[in-house]
């Protein structure tokens, strides 16, 4: 994820001046589908962010062509239980069971312009899709001393394709309002399956499923920018020479006679933090068991 966005951020620094870019960041939800939509997996809710080049073709025709990428985190159902905790004894504690997912995605954006503020588009999506189900052990609330332990149970990557449609409404000369909707389709993931994870007497017992199709339908809405070539920097406007005047060498108050002292450097001493400590939950958490089953 941190390389992707590095990469983003060098190509907006790189190619912001071929004029028309798009950049848009917004909120979006998403819901099994298809082949997915008999699993336990639960509709959720994240943020997006999304880029996508100036138009390949000319910019007197109606229609658009533009490459671009959209990255997305999306969370999808969670499930908390309080447990007493024998370090700190005096501190309540929680886990708490995640599902989500983070999408990264190459588009290629097929537009047209009904007019100077309304576009239509459709997209072309090939990517990936990280699908990530962990637990957090933690004090409930905020703690100086102890920090949260953070166990990744499932984390399977899966590849997606599928197609979008969506248009850009223009509020302004570069800003404007993204609503779009995608589908596409992956493969195997695995997941908690929070309905039937539960607390038991000595344990708090979790159950995951694993599903040969992960297709999803995803939503959004987006506020976009377009990047526009930038300005003529002031260095490039021919300036008339500006004249300088040296002081006589038998001036007082000549600045070159003068002499500069540098400020000393302060020392600072700095305090080492002291490493946070892990909490010890009375109860754990473990796999739920599966029965055995009795054939009569």
């Amino acid at each position: 994820m941190r390389r992707l966005f590095t990469l983003t951020v060098l190509l907006v620094a790189t190619l912001a001046s071929q004029a028309q870019w798009q950049i848009g960041i917004g909120g979006m939800g998403l819901g099994p589908v298809d082949r997915f939509d008999s699993s336990v997996y639960k509709p959720g809710g994240g943020m997006f962010f999304n880029l996508h080049s100036s138009s390949i073709l000319p910019k007197n025709q109606p229609f658009e062509i533009r490459f671009g990428m959209y990255f997305d985190f999306l969370q999808s159902g969670t499930k908390s239980f309080d447990v007493d905790l024998t370090d700190p004894i005096n501190e309540e504690g929680e886990v708490r069971f995640v599902n989500r997912s983070t999408g990264h995605h190459f588009t290629t954006r097929f537009g047209y312009k009904a007019n100077d503020r309304l576009t239509f588009f459709s997209d072309v999506i090939i990517g990936h899709r990280k699908f990530v189900s962990e637990t957090t052990t933690g004090v409930k609330g905020y703690s100086e001393e102890y920090e949260d332990d953070v166990q990744t149970i499932h984390k399977d990557r899966t590849f997606r394709y599928g197609v979008g449609m969506g248009s850009r409404i223009s509020v302004g000369r570069s800003f404007g309002i993204e609503v779009r909707a995608d589908y596409t389709r992956g493969n195997q993931a695995s997941y908690f399956d929070l309905d039937q994870t539960v607390e038991t007497a000595t344990a708090i017992e979790y159950e995951s499923q694993t599903w040969p199709h992960t297709d999803l339908f995803v939503y959004g809405v987006a506020l976009n920018w377009k990047l526009f070539r930038p300005q003529p920097s002031s260095n490039d406007v021919t300036r008339p020479p500006t004249r300088t005047h040296t002081p006589p060498s038998n001036n007082p108050y000549n600045y070159n006679n003068r002499r500069t002292t540098s400020p000393s450097r302060r020392t600072t001493t700095t305090t080492p933090t002291q490493k946070k400590k892990k909490v010890t939950p009375s109860k754990g958490v473990k796999k739920k068991e599966e029965e055995e089953k009795i054939n009569w």
